[in-house]
């Protein structure tokens, strides 16, 4: 089983970056993703030269890093120096470790220890306003390694990276994502999220699990974590998602493998609680847990009851303008049929009207062809009372009436044709 790393808190060296500095964070952030992804890339070496440590008797293993890694911090905290610093002498180990210089201490723990200590060594040396010299070394090694085999290493070390030794680390990046949080945030409740965020920093360092991360990434998950364990009320979610979203697009960075990383961040966390603390944190979050579906359960029957209101609604809305339709269409009708009535009115008493023209005129007709045929029939009764008795030939009176009696009733007939 792989060993642990276990830290003692101290107090923050720094949380908040100056004004000035500030205004160059995105250029800042853009260099350090540079660096991170080229220069001071790492991967897995154990893994990578399996071959060389089977030959070996002693192999170097995840165990010794750790070992060396808590000795490290001793010694910083001892001498007051930031505890970055080893994070910094770590990422030369790695990184050494990684090159063709450095497959030889793969086989050899001597030469893998003399390797770490003088990694912090010269990051002490660059990063520290002082300067550990290599007797020191030498005392602290227990007469193991010579102070000209500090010297050595040294050099073969810096040669080894390139003599590249100002590269990013997780902290770094915690230092520069922090700073985009807005300035009603409190500086306490700042100092606070990078005291926890920077504790989770060092124990990925102590874990080689996290050799070949990105130290960006090791930020964003350990600054995550810090941020969910303050209250809501301290930072709001607004403000958290906000963070987030602009840490994103400065870094364009992948958010799952954020996530895995958290994962492993509060894995580590959870196994260097003692049995009573896991059972207050197991209760914490069997609460939690309860509490949350709690509140799903009333969300959902809130969202039931309010989409049988909405649907009661709609219900009553459509059967409202069903109604109201209806009675449109009936008014419509009725509209129609009153329409339809007036006009065939108007049509019968036009009709009564032209066939009372007709029976008035037919009735004066009549009235004039009875009085015509009485004057006649008078002419007639006094010319017979005058006139000798008929014999057998005409007289012209009585042709001439008769012929004037047929053109009468010839234009009668043609009056009555015409009507």
């Amino acid at each position: 089983m792989v060993k642990s790393l276990t830290l003692d808190t101290t107090s923050i060296e720094y949380a908040i970056l100056p004004d000035h500095v500030k205004d160059d964070v995105p250029d800042r952030l853009a260099i350090m993703l540079l660096q991170e992804e080229n220069e001071y890339s790492c991967f897995d070496y154990l893994a990578a030269n399996e071959a060389i440590r089977r030959k070996a008797a002693k192999p170097v293993d995840e165990d010794c890093r750790v070992k060396m890694c808590e000795w490290c911090y001793q010694v910083v905290d001892f001498c007051k120096f930031r505890r970055e610093t080893v994070g910094i002498g770590m990422s030369y180990l790695d990184r050494y470790m990684c090159s063709e210089k450095g497959k030889k201490a793969l086989g050899d723990r001597k030469e893998y220890q003399l390797v770490a200590m003088t990694c912090l060594y010269i990051a002490i040396k660059l990063h520290e306003p002082l300067e550990m010299e290599t007797s020191l070394l030498a005392d602290l090694s227990r007469g193991c390694y010579t102070e000209m085999e500090f010297a050595n290493m040294e050099q073969c070390i810096l040669e080894a990276i390139e003599w590249r030794v100002s590269g990013p680390t997780p902290l770094a990046f915690v230092l520069h994502y922090i700073s985009f949080l807005p300035d009603m945030i409190s500086s306490s409740i700042v100092e606070a999220i990078f005291d926890y965020a920077r504790y989770q920093t060092e124990l990925a360092i102590g874990d080689h699990y996290f050799v070949k991360s990105k130290p960006s990434v090791v930020g964003m998950a350990a600054l995550l974590n810090g941020l969910e364990g303050m209250a809501t009320a301290l930072v709001p979610e607004r403000i958290q998602n906000r963070l987030i979203t602009t840490i994103v697009e400065y870094t364009n960075m992948d958010l799952e493998e954020v996530e895995r990383t958290q994962m492993r961040l509060s894995t580590i966390l959870f196994n260097l609680l003692d049995d009573a603390k896991t059972k207050t944190y197991i209760k914490l979050l069997e609460e939690d847990s309860e509490e949350e579906v709690d509140l799903s359960e009333e969300e959902d029957e809130d969202d039931f009851s309010e989409e049988l209101e909405s649907s009661d609604e709609e219900s009553n809305s459509s059967n409202d303008f069903e109604e109201v339709d209806s009675d449109d269409y009936e008014d419509d009708i009725e509209v129609n049929d009153f329409e339809e009535e007036e006009e065939d009115f108007e049509e019968e008493e036009e009709d009564e009207l032209i066939d009372d023209d007709d029976d008035v005129e037919e009735e004066d007709s009549e009235e004039e062809e009875e009085k015509v045929e009485e004057e006649e029939e008078e002419e007639e009764e006094k010319i017979n009372h005058t006139l000798p008795p008929p014999t057998n030939q005409r007289s012209p009176t009585s042709v001439m009436r008769k012929s004037k009696s047929k053109s009468k009733s010839k234009s009668k007939s043609k009056s009555k044709t015409k009507k």
